[in-house]
């Protein structure tokens, strides 16, 4: 069994400290960023792209070397750099002060991993392989991505403005009627073939027949 408890984090507004100001910090500032949260990069160089992310509001940068103190306000460590000794460092200042901490490519240092993640909308499916092989986690991610195409956002979407009409309009008996219909794959199979009109008519005509 993994030693990693699975969990989806929120992040908006919470406080991130990224140490590193490489392509791999880059790419964990993009995310976090994308995930609403504010973030704290302290390195003394940053590439340009990471650059370019900085701003007075939601992305800082402080440039200088790694100090304990930078991790006092963080809520989520990463450490990105390629100096053992600054990433040993932060792993034990993240586990003295209790701060979940994420050491790229050095699973021992990390109390968390991050796993290959897809998304489609709404729709978010983590891969892990427990650090054991990150490239298989890909592999798997890959597969889902084919499995769960792009009409899986507009389909979730849709079942979305449905569900507190369902919920306030249908006695409990019938929501589980509409919501096995509304799932059973003519909804989404509508939309995979860019049918949206059809696929709201289906959903809506099933809520209609419902009604008392």
């Amino acid at each position: 069994m993994s030693q990693y408890y699975p969990l989806f984090m929120d992040l908006k507004a919470q406080p991130v400290l990224v140490v590193g100001g490489g392509v791999v910090a880059l790419r964990k500032v993009q995310t976090l960023l994308e995930h609403g949260a504010l973030v704290h990069i302290v390195s003394p160089q940053l590439v340009p792209e990471l650059r370019i992310l900085v701003n007075e509001d939601t992305c800082v940068w402080s440039e200088k070397e790694y100090s304990s103190g930078d991790i006092n306000e963080a809520v989520l460590v990463f450490s990105c750099t390629e100096k053992e000794d600054v990433n040993a460092q932060v792993s034990f200042d993240a586990t003295v002060h209790h701060r979940p901490v994420n050491v790229v490519d050095d699973p021992e240092k990390c109390s968390f991993i991050v796993p290959s993640i897809m998304e489609r909308g709404d729709l978010k499916i983590a891969v892990s392989t427990g650090g054991s092989s990150p490239i298989v986690a890909r592999q798997v991610r890959a597969e889902l991505e084919n499995l769960y195409g792009h009409e899986m956002a507009e389909y979730l979407r849709l079942l979305k403005t449905w569900r507190n009409l369902a919920k306030t309009k249908l006695p409990p008996e019938k929501r589980g009627i509409f919501w096995d219909r509304a799932t059973d794959g003519e909804v989404r199979g509508l939309i995979k073939a860019e049918r949206l009109a059809e696929a709201e008519g289906v959903i809506e005509q099933c809520f209609l027949s419902l009604l008392d």
